[in-house]
């Protein structure tokens, strides 16, 4: 599973700033909503499910980030979903066998549902982002350390 990004995915600041209006519209109340929009002088309600998606997806755009839609019912190959999760394969069967990670076989084939990957890869990214932010701040004080010992 192959997702190309292209500049018609990437959002531009219009994007970002219409999605942060969608953004303030939408998040004052959490209870179930009903939402209708009108296209072409006709009057279309969007179902509650869908909701939470567009809320998601207009928070991602806002943060100037592509998004796409997928099925959370699809299968993928253990290699798709290594690459999907950025990882080796041999790591990401290594989280089937330990029940990390569910999947159905077909034949000798592992096939995982990407429901399952959306739910690792967003429990996997505070953790990421708290690392990386350490990472920046580490590099930074080096920096700043290296600075004051060459203006010594």
């Amino acid at each position: 599973m192959t997702t190309e990004i292209d500049e018609r995915t990437i959002p531009t600041e219009t994007d970002a700033a219409m999605a942060r209006a969608l953004l303030e519209a939408l998040t004052p109340s959490r209870a179930p909503m009903t939402i209708s929009l009108t296209v072409q002088d006709r009057e279309v309600r969007i179902p509650a499910r869908l909701v939470p998606a567009l809320i998601e997806a207009a928070k991602l755009i806002s943060e100037g980030h592509a998004i796409d839609v997928v099925q959370a019912d699809e299968e993928l190959s253990a290699q798709e979903a290594a690459e999907f999760l950025r990882v080796s394969r041999p790591y990401l069967l290594n989280l089937v066998k330990k029940g990390i990670l569910p999947c159905r076989m077909v034949g000798v084939h592992h096939r995982i549902l990407m429901g399952a990957l959306i739910a690792r890869k967003r429990d996997q990214a505070p953790p990421r982002r708290s690392l990386e932010a350490l990472s920046a701040e580490t590099q930074d004080l080096g920096h700043r350390a290296a600075s004051r010992s060459i203006a010594v």
